[in-house]
């Protein structure tokens, strides 16, 4: 099959030294003896696992956290040999391979607890159930199994839980999720505990416990809504003008006719649509930027185009094959996400699965690294 060599109309570039310096930041708010491991589930949140995982392991990161088996195996196939936990796949079936790679599964039901007593496994962790209603076992099959022995012959090295509202401070779940996964961190007594993630660790010091797992934050995603924001961002979106035209007063643009021309105008057609990943939602209400330049989205979003009111740039900056910014150090993913009415996870693991990744490098001293 032939295919054409060409350079690609929309680039995500991804801030390697950024994603450091973040896990550098969380580090630098949690107890030296609280270890921060990497969520890089879901392909990094779409900013791509392997690169993403080698450059959190070169700042001093010691565990990664992964959604299945697919992506632990990809990290180990890639000549990734730290600590891999795997958040959810059929243990009961696969213990072999989670045994033959070194691969920590994360054991969320009483089936694979059970597969834990059987077959004499003494690497997990276990998932608790305080609140989310998702995965995880329940207090009460925690207590059944604690007074059967299993804990006693196989302890987990790690319980952990998630919480579900801790991107608001004052909701009382909160609470009352600390507080469930205190009596069972009392119960077990395990090496490490585990409640927060990214939002969690701005909840203070009392939600910590021993480990904090972070994705969102490491990404430049500010969930809490910390003020000033203490995350560096981390992604720039880049797409390509590939056509300017000259539309009269009281042309519509776009399908839908959601915008027509109140004056004669300019308008750049950008490559770049909802195939790509931009929320077709935030159509009418983000600008791009360029050489100094602000210039609004007009119109509905198309699958792979974009339509820009260049009226007010001067025409000469105006040309196809110029490169416009749609999201940067001044508009960022969370942004985006706001004016689009979504959640800033679904836009950067959407832009991140539809546009050509380019990576930025930039090295950052590893920190304190624990054993597992």
């Amino acid at each position: 099959m032939l295919s054409l060599a060409r350079p690609a109309d929309v680039v995500f570039e991804i801030n390697l030294g950024a994603i450091q310096a973040n896990f550098h930041t969380i580090s630098a708010l949690v107890e030296p003896h609280v270890n921060v491991a990497a969520v890089v589930k879901s392909d990094a949140y779409g900013l791509g696992l392997v690169a993403i995982a080698r450059a959190l392991i070169d700042a001093g990161c010691d565990l990664l956290f992964v959604a299945n088996l697919d992506e632990a195996l990809l990290l180990r196939s890639s000549h990734i040999d730290g600590a891999v936990a795997v958040f959810c796949d059929e243990f009961t079936r696969f213990d072999r391979c989670y045994r033959s790679n070194g691969l920590i599964p994360v054991i969320n039901n009483c089936a694979e607890l059970e597969a834990i007593n059987a077959t004499g496994r003494q690497t997990y962790f276990l998932n608790v159930e305080t609140g989310l209603s998702r995965l995880g076992l329940a207090l009460v099959d925690v207590r059944r199994a604690y007074l059967s022995g299993t804990f006693d012959r196989f302890p987990p090295l790690i319980v952990l839980s998630h919480l579900a509202c801790s991107h608001c401070v004052a909701d009382p779940t909160n609470l009352l999720q600390r507080s469930r996964f205190q009596a069972i961190y009392d119960l077990l007594r395990p090496k490490r505990g585990s409640l927060a993630a990214s939002a969690g660790v701005w909840l203070g010091k009392s939600y910590h416990f021993d480990m904090v797992r972070v994705g969102s934050a490491l990404y430049g995603l500010n969930s809490a809504g910390i003020q000033p924001n203490p995350l560096q961002p981390v992604v720039r979106l880049l797409a390509k003008i590939l056509d300017v035209r000259n539309v009269a007063w009281g042309e519509a643009v776009g399908y839908g006719a959601t915008f027509r021309a109140v004056r004669t105008s300019r308008v750049a057609i950008v490559g770049i649509g909802y195939k790509h990943g931009l929320p077709w939602a935030c159509a009418n209400k983000i600008s791009v930027r360029f050489a100094g330049h602000s210039a609004p989205l007009i119109g509905r979003i198309s699958m792979e185009y974009i339509t820009v009111d260049m009226t007010d740039v001067p025409e000469a900056l105006c040309r196809p094959g110029t490169f416009v910014e749609l999201l940067g150090n001044d508009f960022t993913v969370d942004d985006l996400a706001s004016a689009a009415g979504v959640k800033s996870q679904e836009v950067l693991t959407r832009l991140g699965a539809g546009c050509t990744r380019r990576y930025l490098s930039t090295s950052v001293l590893p920190t304190r690294s624990l054993a597992w």
